[in-house]
């Protein structure tokens, strides 16, 4: 019996790449700060927060809506998508918020 695989390997890596890009952006300014790298000027982090997140959404529904499979699967799969990024965000952003909140604390 054969199971069928709703994307490529080759759409799946790219799909999981933009996936974990909000997360990976955060992590890499993160370990640029423990390794006393100049931090890149506020604007451009702040737009990436802003830019990252919409384009990983787009780069992912539109690797799912490309794939060959129902329409019911594709649409089950892109909301799928959209709440799991939706998670990530609000983690990534309580995170954010709480390290601002334990800094300005003392």
């Amino acid at each position: 019996m054969r199971i069928a695989i709703p994307f490529s390997l080759q759409k799946l890596i790219i799909w999981l790449a933009a996936f974990v890009s909000p997360t990976a952006f955060f992590l890499l300014l993160i370990v640029a700060d423990s390794y006393h790298v100049p931090p890149p000027p506020e604007a451009v982090v702040a737009s990436l927060f802003c830019i990252i997140p919409v384009a990983a959404l787009i780069v992912c529904e539109s690797i799912v809506w490309k794939s060959n499979m129902t329409t019911a699967s594709k649409i089950g799969w892109m909301l799928f998508t959209l709440f799991a990024l939706a998670v990530q965000i609000g983690l990534l952003f309580v995170i954010i918020i709480s390290a601002i909140g334990a800094a300005i604390a003392y």
